[in-house]
C-alpha cells in the first residue's frame, strides 16, 4: 500500500533533480557562448615574439627591480589581500567539514541526600559517545564546499590581479621619479636662460632700446618660469611619497632612482586573443565569481529539498557512578530523521530569483571583462608603437633643434645676431627636449601596461 506513494516522491525528487541541472547546463551554454565570441586575432601586431618575461628582468634596471621586490613584500593593500585568502582558505576547511561526521562526548555526575538525613547521600552519572552524519542525498553540502572552493580561488585571482596592479603602479611611479628629476633640470635651466633674457631686457631698457611694456613680458616670462620651477620641485618630491607608500614606507621623499629612464622593453602578443582566458587574472576572478553565482543557484535550489540525518549514541544515564563503567548499564541507539519545508510563503522561490539574477550579473561581468582584457591588449600595445613612432620624431625634432642652436651660437659669435635671439632658441631646444622625455616615459607607462594586459608571469 506504501509503494505508490513512495514511487511518486521518488520520481518527484529525480524531476526537481533534472529541472535544476537543465537550469545550471543552459547558465554553463551562456557562459561558453560568451568564451566562443573571442575574436580570432589582434587587431594590432607587435615585431617581437610572444615570450613570457618577470617583472624583475622586463626592464634593465636594478633599482627598479629592487623597488618592485619590495613592494611584493611590503605593500599594505597585499598584506590585507594575502589575509583574505587565508580567510577565504578556512573557510573552505570549514565547509568541507560538513561532508564528515560529527563526534561529540559528554560526562556529567550529581550528589543528592534528603535534609533529615544528610548522612545518606545517592549519587548518579551520565556518560555517552554521540555521532551525527548528514549523508548530504541531494548534493546541498557538496554544492557549498564547491562555493567555498569558488570563493578561494576568487580571492587568489584578485590577490595575484592587485598584485600586478601593484607592481604596475610601482614601476609607473619609478619612471614618473626619474622624468620629474630631468624635466627639473630643463626648468632650472630654463630659468637661467630666462634669466639672462631679463637681464639683456633691462639693460636695453635703460639704454632705451625697448619700451618698459617689453621689459614687462620679460620680468612675466622670468616669473612664469619661477613659478614652475617650484611646481616641478614639488613633482619630484611628490613622485617620491608616491613610489614611498607603494613600498610600504610612509611617504619618504628622497628615495633614489637612476639619473635616466631605461631603455624600452621588447613584449610580444599571445598568439591568439583566447589565451587570455587562462593568463589574465581579473577574467580568472570573473569565472570564479561564476562559479561561486553557479553553486549559490544550486543551494537555493534545493534547499526546500528533504534533508536527511543520521545520528547514533552509546552511553549510560541515571546510574550511579560506580556503575558507569559497567558495560551492563551502556545502551545504543540509532536514530534517522527526515525533515522538510512545506510551505515558507514563497521566500525559498524569491531566493531562487534572487540567485538567477546575482548568476546574470555574474556572466555579464564575465563578459565585460572578456572585452575588457582584449580592449587592454589591443590599445595598450597600439599606444606603444604610437609612441615609439612620436619618440622618434621627437628624437628627430631634438637633433635639428640642437643644430639650429650650434648655427645661432656661431651667428652670435660673429656678431651677426643678438643674445635674445640666441636664448629663445635655447628654450625651443629644451621644450623640444623636455616633450621627448615626457614621451619616453609614457612609452614606458604604455609597455607596463601592455605586459600588465598580457596577464602573463609571476
Amino acid at each position: 500500500m506504501n509503494k505508490i506513494p513512495s514511487f511518486i516522491a521518488i520520481a518527484a525528487l529525480l524531476a526537481l533533480g533534472a529541472c535544476t541541472s537543465t537550469a545550471i547546463s543552459n547558465y554553463g551554454s551562456a557562459i561558453e557562448g560568451q568564451e566562443a565570441e573571442l575574436p580570432s586575432s589582434w587587431q594590432v601586431s607587435s615585431e617581437a615574439a610572444f615570450e613570457p618575461q618577470a617583472w624583475q628582468t622586463l626592464f634593465d634596471d636594478t633599482l627598479l627591480s629592487n623597488y618592485l621586490t619590495r613592494a611584493q613584500q611590503q605593500n599594505l593593500d597585499l598584506r590585507q589581500a594575502e589575509a583574505r585568502v587565508r580567510q577565504s582558505e578556512a573557510s573552505l576547511r570549514q565547509s568541507r567539514a560538513l561532508l564528515g561526521p560529527r563526534l561529540a562526548a559528554d560526562f556529567s555526575a550529581s550528589g543528592f541526600a534528603d535534609l533529615s538525613e544528610t548522612a545518606e547521600t545517592s549519587d548518579s552519572g551520565r556518560i555517552g559517545l554521540t555521532a551525527s552524519w548528514d549523508p548530504d542525498i541531494f548534493g546541498v553540502n557538496r554544492s557549498t564546499v564547491r562555493q567555498a572552493k569558488a570563493r578561494y580561488q576568487l580571492q587568489q585571482a584578485d590577490r595575484e590581479r592587485l598584485r600586478r596592479i601593484i607592481l604596475a603602479q610601482t614601476a609607473r611611479a619609478y619612471f614618473q621619479i626619474i622624468e620629474a628629476d630631468l624635466q627639473l633640470e630643463l626648468a632650472q635651466e630654463n630659468l637661467s636662460f630666462i634669466e639672462e633674457t631679463k637681464r639683456v631686457s633691462e639693460a636695453r631698457f635703460e639704454a632705451g632700446d625697448i619700451a618698459r611694456s617689453d621689459l614687462a613680458l620679460a620680468e612675466l616670462e622670468f616669473e612664469n618660469a619661477v613659478a614652475s620651477l617650484r611646481n616641478q620641485e614639488f613633482a619630484t618630491r611628490s613622485a617620491r611619497r608616491a613610489l614611498s607608500i607603494l613600498i610600504g614606507e610612509f611617504g619618504a621623499d628622497d628615495l633614489l632612482v637612476a639619473d635616466t629612464l631605461p631603455p624600452a622593453a621588447k613584449i610580444g602578443l599571445h598568439p591568439v586573443p583566447a589565451d587570455l582566458l587562462g593568463a589574465r587574472y581579473d577574467i580568472l576572478a570573473s569565472r570564479a565569481a561564476l562559479s561561486v553565482e553557479l553553486e549559490g543557484l544550486t543551494i537555493a535550489q534545493r534547499a526546500n529539498w528533504p534533508g536527511l540525518q543520521l545520528s547514533g549514541r552509546i552511553g549510560s544515564s541515571g546510574a550511579a557512578i560506580a556503575d558507569l563503567f559497567d558495560p551492563d548499564f551502556y545502551i545504543a541507539s540509532l536514530t534517522a530523521s527526515l525533515d522538510a519545508i512545506l510551505f515558507d510563503s514563497g521566500r525559498n522561490r524569491a531566493e531562487v530569483d534572487v540567485a538567477k539574477a546575482r548568476l546574470e550579473a555574474a556572466i555579464a561581468a564575465y563578459a565585460q571583462a572578456i572585452r575588457t582584457a582584449t580592449f587592454d591588449v589591443n590599445e595598450a600595445f597600439d599606444q606603444s608603437t604610437t609612441l615609439a613612432d612620436a619618440l622618434g620624431a621627437l628624437e628627430r625634432a631634438r637633433i635639428s633643434a640642437e643644430e639650429a642652436l650650434a648655427l645661432e651660437q656661431i651667428k652670435f659669435d660673429l656678431g651677426e645676431t643678438i643674445l635674445l635671439d640666441v636664448l629663445t632658441v635655447q628654450r625651443r631646444v629644451n621644450a623640444v627636449r623636455g616633450a621627448r622625455i615626457n614621451t619616453e616615459r609614457r612609452l614606458l607607462d604604455a609597455q607596463v601596461s601592455a605586459f600588465l594586459s598580457l596577464g602573463e608571469t609571476q
